[in-house]
């Protein structure tokens, strides 16, 4: 009986282990990196397909000037042929962006069962504008968000000290909570010990 029990016991331990050991979730600036994606994307779609080149004008300040490389890779990815300067005797669209923020927020801390480790949820936000010449619609807003679970102790692996930017602030652990481990803890290893003892006295 003592054998099954502490057999239980680690694969427990063994399974939560595992779990968060292949839990990485993605960087705060990879994720950034995706919302750009996701925004050339949008802007793309806007473009006549016949037109396979674009000027592009970036005015995202020295905090966001990081998403530049990859706005830039977006569109030479989606086949267009990307100007800084224009082209003489072309008639190309003018993309023109403007990201004003960045944040990342995290929410209330929770537990995954009761041996499970603490998580919080996290949105990132991208705000700003954009501008293409081709388009009927003028000047337009975008907003755009991600959001997903992940392990607090892995929020300092995930943010970059270097681009403020891709940091939170990190929720606290609820004092409950913390409390109510390690008395579930002693109270799983007595009621293990009274099982045992009143096992062998049989």
């Amino acid at each position: 009986m003592k054998t099954i029990f502490n057999s239980l016991f680690i694969a427990l331990l063994f399974s939560a282990i595992i779990s968060d050991f292949f839990a990485q979730s993605k960087t705060n600036l990879e994720v950034f990196y995706s919302l750009t994606d996701s925004l050339v994307f949008q802007i793309n779609s806007e473009i006549p397909v016949s037109k396979k080149e674009i000027l592009l004008r970036l005015n995202n300040g020295e905090i966001y000037s990081i998403f530049n490389n990859e706005i830039r890779s977006g569109f030479i990815k989606a086949g267009k042929k990307v100007w800084d300067v224009p082209p003489d005797e072309i008639n190309i669209p003018e993309v023109n962006i403007v990201i004003e923020s960045a944040s990342v927020n995290y929410g209330e801390v929770f537990k995954d069962g009761w041996l499970g480790s603490y998580y919080t949820n996290r949105q990132l936000s991208l705000k700003g504008n954009y501008l293409q010449t081709f388009s009927d619609f003028g000047k337009q807003e975008f907003y755009i968000t991600y959001s997903d679970s992940i392990l607090v102790d892995q929020i300092s692996e995930l943010e970059n000290a270097s681009f403020p930017f891709t940091q939170g602030q990190i929720p606290s652990e609820p004092f409950l909570s913390g409390l109510a481990e390690p008395i579930l803890a002693i109270g799983t290893a007595a009621a293990m010990v009274i099982l045992f003892f009143s096992v062998r006295s049989k």
